[in-house]
């Protein structure tokens, strides 16, 4: 089989995809002058021009315009393979994506006893609520709110949060109860958001549950960049805070926050566990996903 030297299919691929060189020399963490080089090494090594040069221009010549997508494909799955055979090196290791709450209030108390049924798996997690791509980021398996609607992914449900509103003792001892949460009176209502979107809209405000618009309500309203510290927030006495009943178990047993209201109220989505349908087999992945499933019913 004979093949121009890699480096230079390189080049050229980062070159075609991002229509230039120096982009692509970023990209590729080399000079401009070195991707040049290869280019004009393949151009070579083909006897053929790749690209049209106009000025500082570059368009594709009608051999490069062929040859573009066979060598983006070809790395691609090259790429993709090694990601593979490097995850096939290791059985033991678990790469789980989730975010922070979750994480930090009912994981990793409970990890112990994953441990216990399985010392030979090491679990590593990666906090985290971006978008996850299962073929380049090294990540086996998520934990997400809201089940995915990819052909491509398995995903299986786990449990569907319930919200409750929270306050420290010194607070609910200053303030009138909160008879309804449609109809909070005189209190400081504590929100939590996220930077993206689509976790955002996953979650409930206090918007979606009192009537009428906040800003009308007569309440104080503060607003904090994520849920811990929301709660954090309503556990030094500054407000009510919508919750997930599993992030405060730990909070409830020492009295640092009690429930606010009565009512209890289901979360907008469930939480999935979430994993690639054609992955190779990985009997961690399963174990794991078994194992979280027992988990949460004994939590239920």
């Amino acid at each position: 089989m004979k093949l121009p030297p890699m480096n230079t299919l390189r080049a050229f691929e980062a070159v075609s995809r991002l229509g230039s060189i120096s982009k692509a020399a970023d990209e590729l963490c080399v000079s401009q002058g070195a991707v040049s080089q290869q280019i004009r090494n393949l151009e070579n090594y083909l006897a053929r021009e790749l690209f049209d040069r106009r000025g500082n221009a570059l368009e594709l010549s009608e051999a490069g315009r062929y040859l573009a997508p066979i060598v983006h494909d070809a790395l691609l799955a090259i790429a993709e393979a090694v990601g593979e055979v490097s995850r096939v090196a290791d059985d033991s290791r678990l790469v789980v994506s989730t975010w922070q709450g979750f994480a930090a209030n009912w994981l990793m108390p409970r990890l112990q006893r994953f441990y216990a049924r399985y010392p030979d798996v090491t679990v590593v997690l990666d906090l985290s609520t971006r978008v996850v791509n299962f073929n380049n980021d090294g990540i086996d398996a998520a934990i997400r709110f809201g089940e995915s609607d990819s052909a491509e992914l398995d995903s299986v449900f786990l449990f569907q949060p319930k919200i409750r509103a929270v306050a420290s003792p010194a607070y609910l001892q200053d303030h009138s109860p909160i008879r309804s949460l449609s109809n909070p009176v005189e209190q400081t209502l504590i929100d939590h958001f996220y930077p993206s979107r689509e976790v955002r809209n996953q979650h409930l405000h206090w918007q979606d549950l009192i009537d009428g618009e906040l800003t009308e309500s007569g309440n104080r309203h503060l607003s904090f960049p994520d849920e811990q510290q929301a709660l954090n927030a309503a556990i030094l006495g500054q407000g009510v805070a919508l919750s997930s009943t599993y992030t405060i178990e730990q909070e409830l047993a020492s009295d640092k926050i009690r429930f606010a209201a009565p009512d209890v109220v289901a979360a907008r989505s469930a939480i999935y566990f979430v994993r690639p349908q054609q992955a190779r087999p990985n009997p961690a992945v399963a174990a794991f996903c078994n194992w979280l499933v027992d988990e949460l019913q004994q939590y239920r």
